[in-house]
């Protein structure tokens, strides 16, 4: 019964009654327990009476080591995938805390009582865990076992363990290889939802300048056709105005002129001289061809010039020219009305001759 293979952990000694006298409980660590001759068990705190020592003296005591002891140890666990394990290097301190129930049950050693508990709950909590989560199995073993105080049998406690998981040396290659390969994964699926999202971004953009330019072609399709539409009624309105200038004569023509451009009243004057000018040299080459040609006589010619003066002078008067179209319509030598004025004294010559 060692602790180390050198020290024991239970050590025996028969005590007679001269040593009984002199007993003191033990300070180094060990604990005394006295065992009488009935084979009664008593863990030894204090000095024994004199009383005692005479009359009631033990057979013996147990001398037990109650030191608190530091041991290493190193397990291999199983994985969750079966096909692979852990190796744990505990670092764990025990100590012998009820020396009478040690004594009763007389452990070889104090390995022989927390390994076998510690094998088990390890293996346990580590069955839980991938070969490639190891990180995070030691820290769970590791909060399992922190600051609590186990009782084992034989009067042994373990009072603290610490756990350094890792997988086997088989299997760090494949760890390492896996978690490349993870992280590849992660970074394609990282680059695969950029390209995603990159494209998700493109094709809302792409329908946002679609609907705008849907929405430009018929705003541009409507001002089109409202613009055609002005033009048209601008048009009419033309048209109708210009139908009804024509109609009033060529006085309502000028008179649009002047009321479009004012500056030109000068120009609409000359052009109305001019025009009369013509009027009345034609005329007068008319009546001059009929005088040489003998056609009419002087009466008639008398009475065709006395006319047409006062046709042009009354077109050529300030108030005709300044009242425009508003002034009362005023007879005019046109080529019809020569022509009236020459049939009309061809008449008159007939007349005559047959007089005569």
């Amino acid at each position: 019964m060692t602790i180390d293979g050198t020290r024991p952990l239970i050590r025996y000694a028969t005590v007679d009654r001269s040593a009984w006298r002199t007993f003191r409980p033990p300070t180094d660590g060990h604990a005394a327990v006295s065992v009488d001759r009935g084979g009664e068990l008593l863990l030894l705190t204090r000095r024994p009476s004199a009383g005692e020592a005479f009359f009631r003296p033990p057979a013996g005591v147990y001398w037990v080591d109650v030191a608190v002891h530091h041991d290493p140890c190193t397990f291999v666990l199983p994985a969750a995938e079966g096909v692979f394990t852990f190796t744990a290097e505990v670092d764990l301190t025990w100590q012998v805390t009820d020396p009478v129930k040690a004594v009763r049950d007389h452990p070889a050693s104090g390995e022989q009582v927390y390994r076998p508990y510690l094998e088990r709950e390890l293996r346990r909590l580590s069955r839980e865990y991938q070969i490639e989560r190891f990180m995070m199995a030691e820290r769970e073993v590791n909060d399992h076992f922190a600051d609590q105080q186990i009782e084992l049998s034989c009067g042994i406690a373990l009072l603290s363990c610490s756990v350094k998981l890792a997988p086997e040396s088989g299997t760090h290659a494949y760890i390492q290889e896996s978690t490349f390969d993870h992280r590849k994964a992660r970074r394609r699926e990282a680059e695969h939802d950029a390209l995603l999202h990159t494209a998700q971004l493109q094709l809302t953009a792409n329908e946002s300048r679609h609907g705008l330019k849907l929405q430009t072609t018929h705003q541009d399709y409507e001002l089109t056709k409202l613009a055609q539409r002005r033009d048209l009624e601008l048009e009419q309105q033309r048209m109708s105005f210009y139908a009804e200038a024509l109609h009033g004569g060529e006085l309502s023509v000028l008179a649009y002129r002047l009321a479009s451009n004012r500056d030109d009243a000068n120009e609409v004057i000359a052009l109305m001289m001019r025009q009369k000018q013509v009027d009345f040299d034609a005329a007068h080459g008319m009546l001059t061809a009929l005088l040489e040609q003998n056609l009419v006589n002087k009466r008639d010619v008398q009475d065709i010039m006395a006319r047409a003066t006062a046709v042009v002078a009354n077109h050529l008067s300030p108030g005709a020219v300044e009242a425009g179209s508003v002034s009362p319509p005023k007879t005019e030598l046109s080529a019809s009305s020569m022509s009236a004025l020459v049939q009309e004294a061809e008449i008159l010559d007939r007349s005559d001759d047959d007089d005569v």
